[in-house]
């Protein structure tokens, strides 16, 4: 990718179609719409540097003959490291020889695909803390900022409710970019239920792409669900404690503005595909993907999150 922020899908496009790397990160924006929207930035240097407004100057009037106010506003310098994804696809020889290069194919696809989940995983849920090796994701971020809300302080939490929803959209900023809400999938049929609800209607709009999978907005801002269903315990799910307390049965959302000064990726070594082929045993195709990678919330407001939501009907 050059310097200036691009999408996979603008990256991809940078390759000709028969080339490998044009068509393993489009397999990584068919997994997850993540994928599809976000953007990123390249690095110049090891780390991204930026700056946060703390505090405005405070110009004042005057009167004739006084004195002008002076003084100037703070700045709080931050920056962000990248964290590597290094990961091998392997396929016996033995297996294609008997099953065809479709079989490899497969293998590439299935591996693509634990890949972008790892990193969606750590979008949401990467904690430095915890492990070093990973960059921190929208759940740690939220804690500064003022970025976490509440959609009920109830034990167990309480059904999605749309004002709370709205009063969270309006802090965050969209003062540039795109404004997106991250919900888990498994509460698809609770958004289409809304749509067709004719006190909801006109709010939870729905459509459908070109292979019939609902595309929804809310508020005029798409809803994004990580990644479909599949046999791997999706990373949103309603398996968190109210901050009320109970059982952990409430989710998150998150709502996001990507784009140039707002949330976006970063990284120093791009997404990098490589079909290795047959190694020195002679006896192991490869596929090598690799990626130095991480995110940077750079405006205090670009993002936040609302927990304590259950399975249940949304309400207004």
């Amino acid at each position: 990718m050059p310097s200036n922020l691009m999408t996979l899908p603008e990256y991809a496009k940078g390759f000709s179609n028969e080339d490998i790397r044009r068509t393993i990160i489009e397999m990584f924006t068919q997994y997850s719409d993540v994928f599809e929207v976000m953007p990123f930035e390249g690095l110049r240097g090891s780390k991204y540097v930026g700056y946060r407004e703390a505090a405005l100057a405070q110009p004042q009037f005057r009167g004739i003959n006084e004195s002008s106010s002076s003084g100037h506003g703070i700045i709080q310098p931050f920056d962000e490291a990248t964290a590597i994804i290094d990961h091998d696809i392997d396929i016996d020889r033995a297996i294609v020889d008997r099953h065809g290069p479709e079989r490899r194919n497969y293998e590439e696809r299935m591996g693509i695909t634990a890949f972008a989940r790892l990193w969606v995983d750590t979008f949401i849920k990467g904690d430095r803390s915890t492990n070093p090796r990973v960059f921190d994701g929208l759940n740690v971020r939220a804690n500064f900022f003022g970025r976490l809300y509440h959609n009920s302080a109830s034990s167990g939490g309480a059904a999605l409710s749309l004002l709370n929803l709205d009063n969270v959209i309006n802090q965050v900023s969209k003062k540039s970019g795109t404004t997106f809400i991250l919900v888990p999938f498994i509460s698809l049929p609770l958004w289409i239920q809304a749509a067709r609800t004719t006190t909801l209607t006109g709010f939870v709009m729905q459509t459908w792409d070109e292979v019939g999978m609902p595309k929804i907005t809310y508020g005029g801002h798409r809803l994004l669900w990580g990644y479909p269903k599949d046999d791997q315990q999706p990373v949103l799910q309603f398996n968190e404690v109210a901050t009320g307390g109970g059982s952990a049965v409430t989710a998150s959302l998150y709502v996001m503005t990507l784009g140039e000064g707002m949330l976006r990726g970063i990284y120093v070594r791009n997404l990098t595909p490589e079909d290795v082929g047959l190694l020195q045993d002679r006896k192991t195709f490869r596929t090598h993907i690799s990626w130095d990678v991480s995110i940077v919330d750079e405006h205090k407001y670009c993002f936040a999150r609302l927990d304590s939501w259950t399975n249940a009907a949304i309400v207004a």
